[in-house]
């Protein structure tokens, strides 16, 4: 099996990259680095999740923009940008829509492949979104989803109390698409299942239904990632090492792999499913993070795509994506050929 990788690394550059990993062989190469424009650049992001389009293009997401690549050519073909994208999680081909995952503003925007703007599903309201793009954020934990009947004027919001390691404090320091903020749900990828699109929720573990917002399931106690269909089910990760297949229709669980069995583990993100094989990518962790972690240390830790009979968990292949240096990070994985 052959598949691309999207992925970037931990360090100032904010460079995106795209290997071309092949399985069968145990080898990888870099197909594609981008170095985003300095009105884009965010130090530690890189390309974030993607998905093929029926032509072969790859639509990519960054920090603050969704990168269009031809992957034959390893070029960059062109880049969508608008001041209301943070943080960028993943691009999904649906039908004739790029459906993207606006992270940090808590929405999912739909976009035509010539780039127009066709809608967004927001998941936050549009005031209480005005307000944090101009540099205010609410209290974390408290969301401003639950207005109330009094009808009495929205009051000033808490500031971040505290330097979490990861969030911007001063959210006046840049405009908001180069900032690192706080967001409601962690709305991460996408997938489509009959005509149902998926959102998959970070913070809650819940798959939530774009059509009509309700949460079709609620996966406790893990933080998701992917959302991908295949035949009879719907798969997601989980950042401590599951990967979890839900029915179809019932979103109920029919099966569950454990990864870190394999005697490898990291962060857990980056999946590709067919009939005989899953494709899990892990990231290595330098520190533990706040969320979505085993009690085990994280020394030892990598970032490496692995190959394991769907079965039964059982590993077949390993490549290594580790780089002691910059620190690398995988976020989706795209068969480009497959062996069943």
């Amino acid at each position: 099996m052959k598949v691309l990788v999207t992925g970037g690394y931990f360090d100032e550059s904010g460079e995106g990259v795209i290997w071309h990993v092949d399985l069968s062989e145990e080898r990888a190469e870099p197909v594609l680095r981008w170095s985003p424009p300095d009105h884009l650049r965010v130090a530690k992001k890189g390309f974030a999740g993607g998905s093929l389009g029926p032509d072969g293009t790859l639509y990519v997401a960054a920090h603050a923009a969704v990168v269009r690549v031809d992957p034959s050519r390893a070029v960059v073909t062109g880049m969508l940008h608008q001041p209301c994208m943070n943080d960028l999680h993943h691009v999904a081909v649906q039908g004739q829509r790029l459906w993207v995952s606006n992270t940090g503003l808590g929405a999912v925007d739909m976009f035509a492949f010539d780039g127009r703007f066709v809608g967004s599903h927001a998941l936050l309201p549009a005031w209480a979104n005005a307000r944090r793009i101009l540099g205010e954020d609410y209290a974390v934990g408290a969301p401003p989803i639950f207005p109330g009947w009094s009808g009495a004027t929205a009051t000033a919001w808490e500031s971040i109390g505290h330097d979490d390691g990861y969030h911007d404090l001063d959210r006046r320091a840049a405009p908001f698409h180069r900032l690192k903020v706080p967001d409601y749900l962690h709305v991460n990828h996408v997938g489509s299942i009959g005509r149902r699109v998926i959102a998959t929720c970070f913070e809650d573990g819940t798959l939530r239904d774009l059509h009509d917002y309700s949460v079709v399931a609620e996966v406790s106690g893990h933080h998701l990632h992917d959302g991908n269909a295949h035949g009879e089910g719907f798969w997601v990760t989980s950042t401590v090492g599951a990967v979890i297949e839900l029915d179809h229709s019932t979103f109920m669980e029919r099966n569950r792999v454990d990864v870190f069995e394999t005697g490898h583990f990291g962060w857990c993100r980056g999946l590709a499913v067919s009939a005989q094989y899953l494709v899990v990518g892990l990231t290595e962790l330098r520190r533990r993070p706040p969320v979505g972690w085993t009690k085990c240390d994280t020394a030892g830790s990598e970032t490496s795509v692995l190959l394991l009979d769907r079965r039964d968990g059982r590993l077949l292949a390993r490549v290594s994506l580790s780089d002691r240096e910059r620190h690398s990070k995988i976020y989706s994985i795209l068969p480009t050929s497959t062996q069943d």
